[in-house]
C-alpha cells in the first residue's frame, strides 16, 4: 500500500522547492515510481522534470480570490486532493501561503475518510533559522498533529541562511526536543552547498549533477582544479541529504503487502552518488 509525502510551510524561502527536488531525485535514483504535484505561482519542478513527472497545477489570482471567498467552490478544489491521497504514490509540494487552505479544507471534509489516522503518510516540514520561519513550521506541525495523528512528521533543518546551532537554549530549540522526544517528531538536516561550481548548476536536475564529472564542469566554465573541488563537496552534500531522505521514500512510495510495513532502518537501502 503505497504512501504520500506532503512537503510544506506558509513561509516562503525556507526550501520547500530543494526539498521536494531532492526528493524526487532520490525517489528515481532509487527506481522508486511516484507522481509529484507542484502547487505554485510558477512551474519550478515541473520545467526540471517535465509534465509526464511533476503536474503543475497553478495558483493563479483567480485561485487566490477562490480561496478567500469562504464558498464551497473553494473546498471544491481541494476535494480532488483526497483520493489522490487515498491512492498514494504522490508527493506534494505545497507553495508558500496554500498549506494554511489545504488544512481548511482537511478540518472540516472528513480528512480520516480518505487517510484514516493518517500513517501512511509524511509531513515534511523545512525551517531556516529566520524567526517567523520557525514560529510557521512549528504551528505547522502542531496543525498536523491535529488532522493526521498517525502521520510522520519531520522537520527539515535548512542551513542556507545560517547555522541552527546559534539557536541552542532558544524557544525554538526547547520546543523542538519537546517535539521529538514527547512527539515522535524527527529532525532532518539539509545544509547549503558550500562548493564553488553550485552557482553554476541551478536549472539542473540533482539527480544529472550526481553524475556528473570534472570535464562536464570544466564544460560549465570551471578550471580543472575548481571543479575537481566542487565534485567532492557537491557529491558528499548530495550523499547526506539522500541518506536522510531514502528511508522515508522507500517507506511510503515501495509498496508492501497488507499489514507488512517498511519503516526506516538498517534495513533500508542507502542512496550512492
Amino acid at each position: 500500500m503505497l504512501g504520500s509525502i506532503l512537503v510544506l510551510n506558509d513561509r516562503g524561502g525556507v526550501g520547500k522547492t530543494l526539498l521536494s527536488h531532492h526528493l524526487l531525485s532520490t525517489a528515481m535514483l532509487e527506481g522508486l515510481a511516484l507522481r509529484v504535484v507542484e502547487y505554485e505561482v510558477n512551474e519550478r519542478l515541473a520545467r526540471l522534470f517535465g509534465p509526464e513527472t511533476v503536474e503543475h497545477r497553478r495558483i493563479s489570482q483567480d485561485f487566490v480570490n477562490l480561496m478567500g471567498s469562504g464558498g464551497d467552490g473553494f473546498f471544491e478544489f481541494w476535494d480532488n486532493i483526497g483520493p489522490e491521497l487515498q491512492r498514494g504514490g504522490r508527493l506534494f509540494d505545497f507553495g508558500g501561503n496554500i498549506s494554511q487552505w489545504f488544512f481548511n479544507w482537511a478540518e472540516v471534509s472528513g480528512f480520516d475518510y480518505y487517510v484514516g489516522d493518517g500513517s501512511r503518510l509524511v509531513f515534511m516540514v523545512p525551517v531556516t533559522v529566520d524567526l517567523a520561519s520557525l514560529q510557521t513550521g512549528m504551528a505547522t506541525l502542531e496543525r498536523i498533529a491535529a488532522i493526521a495523528p498517525g502521520a510522520k512528521r519531520v522537520l527539515v533543518e535548512n542551513g542556507f541562511s545560517g547555522s541552527f546551532s546559534q539557536l541552542e537554549d532558544t524557544h525554538y530549540a526547547r520546543r523542538k526536543a519537546e517535539m521529538v522526544e514527547r512527539e515522535n517528531v524527527a529532525v532532518i538536516t539539509m545544509p547549503a552547498c558550500t562548493a564553488p561550481a553550485w552557482a553554476r548548476l541551478t536549472g539542473h536536475r540533482l539527480d544529472q549533477i550526481a553524475t556528473m564529472t570534472r570535464e562536464d564542469l570544466v564544460k560549465l566554465g570551471m578550471s580543472p582544479p575548481v571543479a575537481s573541488r566542487s565534485l567532492i563537496v557537491i557529491h558528499d552534500w548530495l550523499r547526506s541529504i539522500r541518506q536522510q531522505l531514502t528511508p522515508y521514500l522507500t517507506d511510503v512510495f515501495r509498496s508492501t503487502p497488507t499489514g507488512a510495513t517498511a519503516r526506516p532502518g538498517k534495513g533500508s537501502r542507502q542512496a550512492v552518488v
